[in-house]
């Protein structure tokens, strides 16, 4: 009877690592790429395009318990020598909490 409750207390846990986000999250692997919320002037305007792609990744390793990176926008328009911004997502990827990486996506010229 205890190993049948400790399993299904281990199974909601495990559910529940997704929860709290407005994108889909998942429990076991994850690899997702959602639009990123940025300030509005830095890609408003009219018929912005962009032959440009820059990107910078931060990555954490065994549940975050060490986290390296730099994903920051700034970083993402250095990589691709972006100047003017059109558009920017963030793609996430999470193997069972041991591995996750997020990553800023900037599209301009």
């Amino acid at each position: 009877m205890k190993f049948t409750v400790l399993v299904g207390l281990g199974l909601l846990g495990l559910a529940s690592l997704g929860c709290g986000v407005t994108y889909p999250v998942g429990s076991i692997y994850s690899g997702t790429q959602i639009p990123h919320g940025m300030m509005r002037l830095e890609g408003a305007g009219a018929g912005k395009g962009g032959a440009k792609t820059g990107e910078a990744c931060a990555s954490g390793f065994i549940f975050n318990a060490i986290a390296i990176g730099d994903a920051t926008l700034a970083a993402a328009k250095k990589a691709g020598g972006v100047t003017d911004v059109h558009s920017v997502e963030f793609g996430g990827t999470n193997i069972l909490g041991l591995y996750t990486q997020g990553c800023t996506i900037v599209y301009g010229n």
